[in-house]
């Protein structure tokens, strides 16, 4: 299938429904710039494919794990950043929304992206055809491409563990920090971008709870993602300054709410994190991204 792309006059969206309905654009009109990490679609439909810097563009959906493992309760091993990726899936678009159904194994997954105005409001659903339980783990990939000047904001957030954490080439122990000052080893200030040279790449998981706030603010406006903690209570964060990967750096940033504060569904399962669905049952959940041209409006 070709592209399809959404477009109400103020945002621009472009899918690819051979990609597994990956967003590849999505524009701000009213300035022209595009959020997202832009690049050709590449990688391999196999069950073995591996996500790595050549396929890191765009927003993907990562279900039911964001990283290869092997669950008992599934049919077969998952594949590294999901099962939809670099694969075609079922889209049905208006002029202004768009559906992504995709199946994984029993569960049937679906995305409906719907544009008003300056805003994206997604709905999610997972249902559970088959006859067992099945454990699942969700995260939202979306990568922006980050402006001089541009700043993060975690609204109630004071605190990430950082699943990995890599500084001037050197791989430091996971754990708490601080934010938006780590204050220790030489780590950058969080809510600053940072050029290639920083050298600096981590992965890091925090807790949500209530209505949920992430976002970049810069001088092209801001860029904010809503959702509610109590249906998904995790912010996954993405911050890659230079430090990765080593042959070929980039510069990116991720904003992902998350089912689990890990990438893998093996480790949620054995950590107890992991949602389970329960044959004939079906789950949805919401995700709002507000998108503001105005470069002089607060948010303090």
């Amino acid at each position: 299938m070709t592209a399809i792309v959404l477009d109400n006059g103020t945002l621009r969206l472009r899918l690819d429904p051979d990609f597994g309905a990956r967003v590849s654009e999505l524009t701000d009109l009213r300035t022209g710039r595009n959020w997202l990490v832009d690049g050709p679609a590449v990688g391999s439909p196999a069950q073995d494919a591996t996500f790595g810097v050549e396929q890191a563009r765009g927003w993907d959906e990562c279900f039911p794990s964001a990283a290869s493992c092997q669950v008992d309760a599934w049919p077969m091993a998952l594949r590294d950043h999901g099962e939809f990726w670099a694969r075609p899936v079922e889209v049905a678009a208006t002029s202004e929304s768009a559906t992504l159904t995709g199946q994984a194994g029993p569960l049937r997954f679906q995305r409906t992206i719907a544009l008003a105005g300056d805003r994206l409001t997604l709905t999610y659903r997972v249902l559970n055809e088959g006859a067992v339980a099945m454990p699942y783990l969700w995260g939202q990939h979306l990568l922006i491409a980050p402006q001089d000047g541009d700043r993060l904001e975690l609204p109630g957030i004071d605190s990430l563990d950082a699943a990995f954490l890599s500084n001037g080439g050197r791989v430091l122990p996971s754990g708490p920090v601080a934010f938006p000052d780590p204050n220790r080893d030489g780590l950058p200030v969080l809510d600053r971008t940072h050029p290639l040279a920083a050298d600096f790449a981590a992965k890091f998981f925090a807790p949500v709870r209530g209505e949920a706030e992430a976002r970049v603010v810069g001088e092209s406006g801001s860029f904010t993602l809503r959702w509610n903690g109590e249906e998904v209570g995790y912010l996954g964060l993405w911050l890659d300054y230079g430090g990765w990967p080593a042959e070929a750096p980039v510069q990116q940033i991720s904003l992902a709410p998350t089912t689990a504060p890990m990438e893998s569904l093996a480790a949620a399962v054995e950590s107890g994190k992991a949602s389970l669905i329960q044959p004939g049952e079906a789950r949805e959940w919401t995700v709002a991204i507000l998108i503001d041209a105005n470069k002089d409006v607060s948010h303090d």
